[in-house]
């Protein structure tokens, strides 16, 4: 694979390598976790001091039994606590391994587009073009997020469905891969479970419709039971624990919060910062709605707000419509994910490639010039489909609408390259 890289590319990429890591020590210099990942490093420090899986609730002034975020990060930062190693070398070792995600992302990407046709120099430039987009170069690259090593094992994770899909027989190397990326990928992101669940879902229907040898389609299903299992064995330990901690087999208790938030009279269709003010509309919303909250546990609670977001959406069905709309706008709006602020402004790099990516369905889906979507296009657009679908069941977050950028990217170029091929087709006019 790396013999058919043109050695202009080396170059580039080690420029970019080092762009991406001087962003990420310029703006980290003290080698800090973001605010998800030091809320479950408290939790580790609470667990390995003998108070168990806990974290200081700041409004009621107690430790608390806490099971919002991913639980996976919190057993890795026990057993790195226990090894004797320092934070910031958990820092630099996820920096190193998202860099190497980096250029794995690109390289799937190349690959992905020459499948689809697109030239060699052409793919290589729309790897170009997704290694300094906003959000991978800077919004959420430049930080520490695992959304960094998790978006290229996706791009990858898809690629090799697609060769699949096309009948590239499945090595075994190839199966421990596919398997290895999208396990970790989820006990790291748990939402992407939602994201793997349609895309494995529609690459097996795809496997049942398309004309390919028995043995592919068993190897497909093979895999896609093998991958199953293998996530169902790895989050065993996080429902034990959850289950030990709050009597009930869970992932975690923050999906209850999110779609309250996703779900009222006061929704912005987005994440809101001020959720848990109790000067605010929305917590004294809930306050009045939920009387005896502040005696929940966080489970507890997590339930009874998710029972009011539905008690809401019931009740209020045009209003549900609407927000639909207001979502669906604000997801394809030029955004991008910051992590400290409501919103950001709209960025051209972004507006550009969401103008390109609607000219792209608009002359599809209007068979414009014979064009038309193909089979394997599903599975490129399956996680754009999944994150819109994540975004109007809770609200629009750029962090996890960053998976459905590569789609966005991608799609045009494919389109593109569809429409240049019918147009040298035709006839001549004559002179």
């Amino acid at each position: 694979m790396l013999r058919s890289i043109p050695r202009f590319i080396w170059p580039v990429a080690v420029l970019l390598l080092v762009i991406r890591l001087a962003l990420n020590l310029g703006l980290n210099p003290g080698l800090e976790w973001n605010y998800d990942e030091r809320r479950n490093g408290r939790i580790a420090d609470n667990y390995l001091a003998g108070r168990g899986y806990v974290s200081l609730d700041p409004e009621r002034k107690q430790l608390r039994p806490d099971s919002f975020h991913a639980s996976f990060p919190v057993f890795v930062y026990i057993g790195w606590s226990k090894a004797g190693l320092p934070h910031h070398y958990l820092t630099l070792l996820v920096y190193a391994a998202a860099a190497g995600c980096y250029l794995l992302g690109g390289l799937y990407v190349q690959r992905t587009l020459r499948y689809f046709g697109l030239a060699a120099g052409a793919a290589w430039a729309g790897a170009g073009l997704w290694a300094i987009s906003p959000g991978v170069v800077y919004y959420v690259g430049a930080f520490w997020w695992f959304e960094n090593i998790t978006l290229p094992l996706l791009i990858m994770v898809v690629y090799k469905l697609l060769r699949l899909h096309g009948g590239r027989p499945l090595r075994w190397p190839d199966a421990v891969v596919i398997t290895a990326a999208v396990v970790v990928s989820c006990l790291l992101r748990g939402y992407l479970l939602a994201v793997y669940g349609s895309l494995f879902a529609v690459f097996l229907l795809l496997m049942l419709r398309q004309a390919v040898p028995a043995a592919a389609r068993r190897a497909a299903w093979g895999l896609g039971a093998a991958v199953l299992l293998l996530l169902v064995v790895a989050h065993v330990p996080v429902l034990l624990k959850n289950y030990r901690q709050f009597g009930a087999y869970t992932l975690s208790n923050q999906a209850g919060f999110e779609l309250l938030q996703g779900h009222n009279p006061v929704a912005q269709g987005r994440f809101m910062f001020n959720w848990d003010d109790r000067t605010a509309p929305f917590d004294q919303y809930v306050r009045a709605a939920i009387p005896n909250l502040d005696s929940l546990n966080q489970y507890q609670e997590s339930r009874a707000r998710a029972r009011l977001a539905r008690q809401w959406v019931a009740a209020h069905p045009l209003a549900e419509v609407q927000l639909w709309a207001k979502k669906t706008a604000l997801f394809f709006s030029p955004e991008n994910f910051v992590a400290d602020a409501p919103r950001t402004p709209w960025n051209p790099f972004t507006a550009v490639v969401h103008l390109a990516f609607f000219t792209a369905l608009a002359l599809t889906l209007f068979h414009y010039r014979g064009l038309r979507f193909e089979s394997r296009d599903l599975l490129l657009l399956l996680p754009l489909l999944a994150t819109w679908i994540i975004s109007l069941v809770f609200f629009v977050g750029f962090r996890w609408r960053f998976f459905a950028e590569p789609a966005l990217l991608l799609f045009p170029l494919i389109v593109g390259h569809r429409l240049r091929q019918r147009l040298a087709l035709l006839p001549p006019k004559n002179s």
